[in-house]
């Protein structure tokens, strides 16, 4: 239902478009199923020695602009449904870059947040030698999303290092860990042009946010430089409130 959900905004959003040029509109039918849908399983070893399963997705979505690019995503809330409502989000977002990248985005129902350091990296490690099988510098990079910051995409970059010969090529990244800051920081950016565009701005204005994790931390970080008040910070197990302000 999320998928579809999607899918019927952004075609509503876009219908004054199809309606000026029809022949968009066939463009638009070829977005609503991607090029490549890969599910695998994930089998790893907790510290008990048990091993485990989980599901790994990486859907490849469209191509048409240059090799894939998108999020990894960890959580137990991912699921097929999700990613695939995720990716074609994605197409849209890196169309609006300017830079010659298709979407793609991945991930896995494994929760990172009840894991130790040393299971963390063997599921890391288990999850990129299936998915390397699939991606590669000039072909699809992964990028940091949901439950995946700059340790799991070390974890990930190493493994992918010992069974590829070929793990970079130059003026692309890829299975890039840094600047995680920029998406939050984006968000922040996007927001406040809008007011700007209404005569107003974010200084003052007191602020909820949805998440605990970098991109959250980040949209906090920029919303202080701005002069606004972050009020909140929540994540699977409840919420923080502070009504002065998170400093």
């Amino acid at each position: 239902l999320r998928r579809f959900g999607s899918i019927s905004s952004t075609m509503h959003t876009l219908s004054p478009v199809f309606d000026r040029n029809p022949k968009y509109a066939f463009v638009a039918k070829t977005l609503m199923e991607p090029e490549r849908y890969l599910q695998f399983r994930v089998a790893w070893i907790d510290d008990l020695g048990v091993i485990r399963m989980n599901r790994g997705f990486r859907i490849q979505y469209n191509s048409t602009l240059g090799p894939y690019g998108g999020g990894l995503h960890f959580g137990s809330g991912f699921n097929n449904a999700v990613i695939k409502s995720l990716a074609f989000d994605q197409v849209f977002v890196n169309a609006l870059t300017g830079f010659d990248m298709g979407a793609a985005v991945g991930g896995s129902d494994f929760n990172p947040l009840d894991k130790s350091e040393g299971e963390l990296q063997r599921f890391c490690q288990s999850y990129m030698t299936e998915l390397s099988k699939y991606i590669g510098p000039d072909q699809d990079s992964p990028w940091m999303g949901t439950g995946v910051g700059q340790e799991e995409m070390g974890y990930m970059f190493g493994q992918f290092k010992r069974i590829n010969t070929k793990s970079s090529v130059p003026g692309r990244f890829f299975l890039n860990g840094s600047h995680p800051e920029a998406t939050g920081y984006g968000v922040v950016h996007f927001a406040n042009q809008m007011l700007q565009d209404k005569n107003d701005s974010l200084e003052g204005k007191r602020c909820l946010i949805v998440g605990s994790g970098t991109g959250a931390r980040a949209v906090a970080d920029k919303l202080l430089q701005l002069g606004a008040i972050p009020l909140s910070f929540s994540d699977a197990s409840g919420h923080v409130y502070e009504p002065e302000g998170i400093k």
